[in-house]
């Protein structure tokens, strides 16, 4: 082979090797892009374990106690919730609504809150047996290169045990 072919042959492997370099960077950059989109929107709220009761019969103020929310996201980077909001009706009434801590959670975790709704307009001796119980969160989401605000929600037939007061 002669110098110029050699030379040559150096200069295309460099340029191919700087080619793919890039195409793989751009691939990386664009599955992060989709991983943090995804975090993001893919934000799910589940709830399990709701009681209520009146703390007070003769105030008659209605309570919910959920023991035990979860907040996740179905395709995650680590993702961090802030300005987070909590609302919940029962039944379509809207019951009251919260502020909770701000969290972060990485890929396959979750965070967990426990929460109280008390509303002092609901009458407890009317309410039934069973409530469809709503829970939405919102919150300012953030997972690697973006942030947005989100919400979700978890709706459940709840059957209760007797009336809360």
């Amino acid at each position: 082979m002669t110098p110029e072919k050699t030379a040559r042959l150096g200069t295309k492997t460099i340029q191919y090797v700087v080619a793919i370099a890039l195409v793989v960077a751009i691939a990386g950059s664009a599955t992060y892009a989709v991983m943090s989109d995804t975090s993001i929107h893919g934000l799910t709220v589940r709830f399990y374990n709701v009681s209520r009761y009146c703390p007070n019969p003769t105030t008659a103020v209605l309570t919910f106690n959920f023991y035990q929310v979860v907040v996740y996201s179905s395709a995650s980077i680590e993702t961090s919730l802030s300005q987070v909001h909590f609302t919940m009706s029962a039944d379509g009434v809207l019951v009251g609504s919260v502020s909770a801590q701000d969290s972060k959670f990485g890929p396959g975790q979750s965070v967990s809150y426990s929460l109280t709704f008390s509303n002092s307009t609901l009458d407890p001796h009317s309410q039934p047996l069973k409530s469809n119980i709503f829970l939405g969160i919102t919150a300012l989401v953030s997972a690697g290169l973006y942030s947005s605000t989100t919400t979700a929600s978890d709706s459940e037939l709840v059957t209760f045990s007797g009336p809360p007061c």
